[in-house]
């Protein structure tokens, strides 16, 4: 919308400067005579003759600026059109912020799922960007809350680099069908290979289909809520606590994991040497070695190497102070 205002701005200056060098007129009179020539009002011409310099100047003034303003003004009515100013810049606010979006989260579909998915994202204060193809749902969802969001099909290469997928951290897949979600992850995957993709399946054969595509996570949400009843049959205290840690609402015991880089200070040192419990008060839940399955209540003997992942338990405060005491590099 700037770019046609700032044509007629430079229409004007050209057809002053020209008037007042071509016919010798003061500056007030050339921007007067430029005006009423690119508004086409009809007044009389403040100097006459016009001489033969300033008529041919006259006509291309003419030409160019009616032909700036009608383009600028259909430029600003489609503007006001769409939704207003307001809109319009709270738009071009948010695609400015999408572009700086670094180590961010991708929610692909804004549906039950996605909407838990982005509360739970909110309630840690993670950077994310959400894309939905459906126009009246997330419009209506932006004009209560503040969200990034994109409009169109989440399987499309150009919406995908439009979320910044290739600085993203991770991508949820959660479209309405298996075969959407199956497109979509092998796409991010090829667009980002490090990129961390979690997808929804409804089925078992869309399940493994889609890990064979090179997805990291495939959640599929009937078998989850499925054995959640199950256990909440059997073990309704178990279900209650779990649910307490995962929602980190009602209780300030909580769990997080965390990657152990090359340079951490517990690097290469055994559980027991570390005594994380009684220096850091938190507790390894688990611990993953890459390209192992999880390992639950480690040994105390276990070490710790880089690049294993640690599912740690302890309060808020403790949790942040164990990454940063044990998990940054040694100092020196």
């Amino acid at each position: 919308m700037w770019k046609p205002i700032v044509l007629i701005f430079l229409v004007i200056i050209i057809g002053t400067l020209g008037y007042h060098f071509i016919e010798h007129m003061p500056f007030l009179d050339s921007l007067y005579m430029t005006i009423i020539t690119i508004t086409t009002v009809g007044f009389r011409e403040v100097k006459e003759p016009l001489s033969s310099g300033g008529q041919i100047f006259t006509i291309f003034i003419i030409l160019g600026g009616v032909g700036t303003a009608i383009f600028a003004l259909t430029k600003i009515g489609e503007a006001i059109y769409v939704g207003g100013f307001r809109q319009y810049l709270r738009r071009k606010r948010m695609e400015k912020e999408i572009k700086n979006l670094k180590d961010h989260y991708i929610i692909c579909g804004h549906g039950r799922m996605g909407q838990i998915v982005r509360e739970r994202l909110e309630e840690e204060n993670l950077p994310f960007v959400i894309i939905e193809k459906n126009v009246n749902q997330i419009k209506d969802f932006q004009s209560k809350n503040h969200c990034l969001a994109i409009i169109g099909d989440a399987t499309q290469e150009e919406i995908l680099l439009k979320a910044r997928i290739k600085k993203a951290r991770a991508l949820a897949a959660l479209l309405p069908s298996d075969a959407d979600n199956l497109y979509l992850s092998f796409t991010a995957k090829l667009l980002n290979p490090s990129l961390f993709v979690l997808s929804k399946a409804l089925d078992e054969k869309g399940e493994k289909k889609i890990l064979q595509i090179g997805a990291n996570r495939v959640v599929n949400p009937y078998k989850l809520s499925g054995l959640k009843i199950a256990q909440g049959l059997i073990r309704p205290t178990l279900v209650d606590f779990m649910d307490l840690i995962i929602r980190r609402r009602e209780l300030s015991l909580y769990m997080d994991e965390f990657v152990v880089s090359k340079k951490a200070k517990i690097k290469d040192k055994s559980i027991v040497e570390c005594d994380l419990r009684k220096k850091a008060n938190v507790i390894v839940v688990a611990i993953k070695k890459p390209g192992e399955d999880i390992v639950f209540n480690p040994l105390p003997e276990t070490k710790i190497e880089s690049g294993d992942t640690l599912l740690v338990m302890g309060d808020t405060q403790s949790i942040d102070l164990f990454q940063v005491n044990y998990l940054s590099p040694e100092k020196g």
